[in-house]
């Protein structure tokens, strides 16, 4: 538990905040988020709590009504708090916990010193999670966290909860991760059924570009492993986005092949590249971004590479036509290596003196793209989790984070 979670903890406790944990009942927090219920008489005091301490609220509005996402940069886990304890079960349907007045009351210390529901209460909550789907598609690790805390709490349900406690591990054995119904049976008298929408009437729009995160450097420095560590590592949502022109990433085989294509005699080749670098690779730089930029309105957007040959290319207007048509990066990461660290990366593609044009010539794209801003790493000195950590970091410092993707203004 990293410090800014215990300190939000310490101050539930101090400020006698009733809350408790909604999954992961054991506080190993091993997924990205930490599932809360918060009283609902206490959500003001708890959002002024969170606010002093630096926490902020995701602009996006979540898929349940009842979900509120709060994030701060000193964590790598947000919250996803609920101040009810109320379940969708399709647009116009919920399911609300009979038990919630007793339930907080009731509550326990786990190992970690973080409250958790006692007994029948964390195995129901939990197995409401599964029956009406707000953990999404059922996977095996469903069922063994539901088992684990039927192991682990057993001793905490009443005698008279005893029937229902053996159909829920009769389910878990057979039925799982089938015959939802079966389980929706069994958790039926814990629960009030409601007309309610608690699911927004359509999808909310997510078309833009939330913060634009580009990623230059030469082959060996480290940009896939990166991009791949700050995605996980990340506590916000992340699309991708390929704009280079390697072996992957294009939008058909066709495309590709078409753009490597070279004809004879050279002249008529000359005129085909004409149209390539005017229309095909044009065509097909847009048409990557597409799909990216219709759900990417609160999102960081991790853009791998840039064509720069084209953008620093002054003849017949190429530059102005690649600038109009490239996303326009918010932050820019130039990594590099010694030379002599690429050749021993790659040595099958580098030599010592490709190496050094390679990182003159992206270094220079860098600054173009940038404006003189660029952010440098050399991946030789550091190492890929402390280079994570600082880009991480960087993007925390970007004020566009705080005008696109969070907000302070919780109520």
């Amino acid at each position: 538990m990293n410090s800014s979670i215990k300190t939000l903890f310490h101050t539930l406790h101090e400020e006698s905040i009733s809350y408790f944990l909604l999954t992961d009942f054991e506080s190993e927090f091993q997924s990205g988020d930490i599932d809360l219920f918060v009283a609902p008489e206490c959500k003001i005091e708890f959002e002024n709590k969170l606010r002093s301490l630096g926490w902020f609220k995701r602009k996006e509005p979540s898929y349940h009504t009842n979900h509120h996402f709060y994030y701060t940069p000193q964590s790598d886990l947000y919250l996803d708090v609920k101040y009810s304890l109320a379940f969708a079960e399709g647009t116009e349907l919920c399911y609300t916990y009979s038990g919630t007045n007793q339930a907080l009351p009731a509550a326990v210390l786990n190992t970690k010193g973080v409250f958790r529901p006692s007994g029948i209460d964390a195995i129901l909550l939990y197995a409401a999670h599964l029956a009406y789907k707000e953990r999404g598609k059922l996977e095996v690790k469903h069922q063994l966290y539901l088992n684990q805390y039927i192991s682990l709490y057993h001793a905490e349900v009443p005698e008279q909860h005893s029937e229902t406690l053996a159909g829920i591990l009769k389910w878990l054995s057979h039925e799982f991760p089938g015959n939802i119904e079966q389980l929706k049976a069994l958790l039926q008298p814990y629960f009030i059924h409601q007309h309610s929408r608690m699911i927004r009437d359509s999808k909310f729009r997510r078309f833009g570009y939330g913060m634009k995160v580009l990623f230059l450097g030469t082959d060996g420095a480290g940009k896939s492993t990166l991009i791949e560590e700050v995605e996980q590592k990340l506590n916000l949502k992340t699309n991708k986005l390929y704009l280079g022109m390697g072996e992957n990433g294009w939008t058909s085989p066709w495309v590709k092949s078409l753009y490597n294509q070279r004809l004879r005699p050279k002249v008529l080749d000359k005129a085909f590249s004409f149209l390539k670098s005017f229309i095909v690779l044009p065509a097909e730089l847009l048409l990557r971004q597409v799909p990216v930029k219709l759900r990417s309105r609160y999102s960081i957007v991790l853009i791998d590479r840039l064509p720069g040959a084209y953008l620093m290319d002054k003849a017949y207007g190429k530059s102005l036509l690649y600038r109009s048509i490239l996303p326009t990066p918010d932050l820019v990461f130039f990594l590099y290596a010694s030379p002599e660290v690429l050749v021993k990366r790659k040595p099958e593609e580098n030599t010592l003196e490709r190496s050094q044009v390679d990182i003159d010539k992206f270094r220079q794209v860098a600054d173009l793209v940038s404006a003189g801003q660029y952010i440098g790493i050399d991946t030789s000195s550091i190492s890929i989790s402390e280079a994570t950590d600082a880009i991480i970091s960087e993007i925390y410092k970007s004020r566009k984070v705080y005008d696109n993707l969070l907000t302070a203004h919780f109520n």
